[in-house]
């Protein structure tokens, strides 16, 4: 199964999905968002790998000398090895440490600019790909703005615009790309000519011109006021931000709220603001709780309170959320929305804050449980999905019962 189709991005869920909140399939504003929702998965998913490859790579930089050989958490590995303290084959392990750090950083910082490459060329095709990455590497690292100091030039490198810049000048630029191709008429003898240097050529200069003076600009001060803001909220803005980001992603499960919030979540994790906790959680919360209920419904009421069906489909749930696949819970949401989806939102919010206040921090993209050893605190993460799951569950149990005691519910259970 391809990474991106469950991926904390994504949201997990990847062929049927609940649009709550969507337009009318036959509306122009349906189909402008199913398009540039495309293009944003484009490069969200072609990003993926290089975060992966590099977040496990980084992973084993950190794991060898502070887990395995011991190294004191608070000496860099560099230092370590200056110390004297480590000869041999420990020595050794810390130079492979040191290169897996050095290595693991370069590819995460390939990350933004492969997704503003492939997002261009899913926008304006192959001659957008080299500009919307040139892009995509100015928007993480800027070139210098030049100012008289003192009476002489100087050179200041401005605040970086990061995810924000890449998406931006990723849609310019393959637009534009997009435009000039339709415009620009040659004969068929200079359509090498217009191809491979003509229209790439005037994209490079766009971009090298709306980067400086447009997007890194723009997107400096919008970062910086990010920044600002978050320190100014502390604690409060980071709860605050776990709540609506888990109720966003729980809410269609990988619908249009869902990836719009991944989108969003996804920025401020790469940009190193803020962690992706809450959504991580938030995905595996749903499909774990509905599964849980079809196995301690009997225990809690005394009865089951689904159709036969259900029961087999609940394993198949929890098996998938371990996968980071939020889909199983899609067949109990479809039956019963009115109460699975208010649990399961209830218990994503609630237990994707729980993680985050116990002290869970994940900045990996990624809910699948191959994941879980990159993320800090790990109890307090598994702690979180817990309390969501079984909250879900509880909630769902107990409603779906007083349904069923009314005269409002049939259920097919052979009890």
């Amino acid at each position: 199964m391809a990474v991106h189709k469950r991926s904390a991005i994504n949201g997990g869920a990847n062929k049927t999905k609940l649009n709550i909140g969507s337009t009318n399939p036959s509306s122009g504003e349906k189909s402008t968002w199913d398009e540039f929702s495309k293009h944003i998965m484009t490069g969200i998913s072609n990003m993926i790998p290089f975060l992966i490859m590099g977040g496990l790579i980084l992973a084993f930089s950190q794991i060898i000398p502070y887990v395995i050989l011991g190294v004191d958490p608070s000496m860099g590995i560099l230092d370590a090895m200056n110390s004297g303290n480590y000869t041999g084959s420990a020595l050794g392990w810390l130079k492979f440490a040191n290169l897996a750090s050095e290595f693991g950083g370069t590819l995460f910082s390939f990350a933004i600019p492969m997704f503003a490459a492939f997002m261009a060329n899913s926008i304006g095709g192959k001659m957008a790909f080299p500009a919307g990455f040139i892009g995509g590497l100015v928007a993480t690292q800027p070139t210098s703005v030049l100012s008289i100091v003192d009476g002489k030039w100087a050179a200041n490198t401005p605040v970086a615009s990061t995810f924000l810049g890449a998406t931006i000048i990723a849609i310019a630029v393959g637009y534009f790309v997009k435009w000039m191709n339709k415009t620009i008429k040659l004969s068929h003898n200079m359509l090498a000519f217009k191809t491979t240097f003509l229209i790439p050529i005037i994209a490079a200069v766009s971009v090298m011109l709306g980067m400086q003076y447009v997007v890194t600009p723009i997107g400096g001060v919008i970062n910086s006021w990010i920044k600002v803001a978050l320190s100014a909220a502390g604690a409060a803005g980071e709860y605050g931000y776990a709540i609506v980001l888990a109720a966003a992603t729980a809410i269609d499960l990988g619908g249009p709220i869902n990836k719009a919030a991944g989108f969003v979540a996804l920025s401020f994790t790469t940009d190193k603001l803020l962690p992706i906790t809450a959504r991580s959680i938030a995905i595996v919360i749903p499909p774990i709780g509905l599964g849980l209920a079809t196995l301690i419904d009997k225990y809690i009421v005394g009865r089951h309170v689904f159709d036969r069906q259900f029961y087999p489909q609940g394993k198949t749930a929890i098996f998938l959320a371990f996968m980071g696949i939020s889909e199983g819970s899609i067949p109990f949401a479809l039956e019963k929305p009115s109460i699975a989806v208010p649990a399961y939102m209830i218990g994503a919010i609630v237990g994707g804050t729980a993680g985050v206040a116990l002290g869970a921090v994940q900045w990996f993209p990624e809910s699948a449980i191959w994941a879980w050893p990159l993320i800090s605190n790990i109890g307090a993460y598994i702690a979180g999905i817990a309390i969501g799951s079984l909250i879900t569950a509880l909630i769902v149990i107990f409603a779906r019962n007083k349904q069923i005691k009314e005269g409002k519910l049939e259920v097919d259970s052979n009890d």
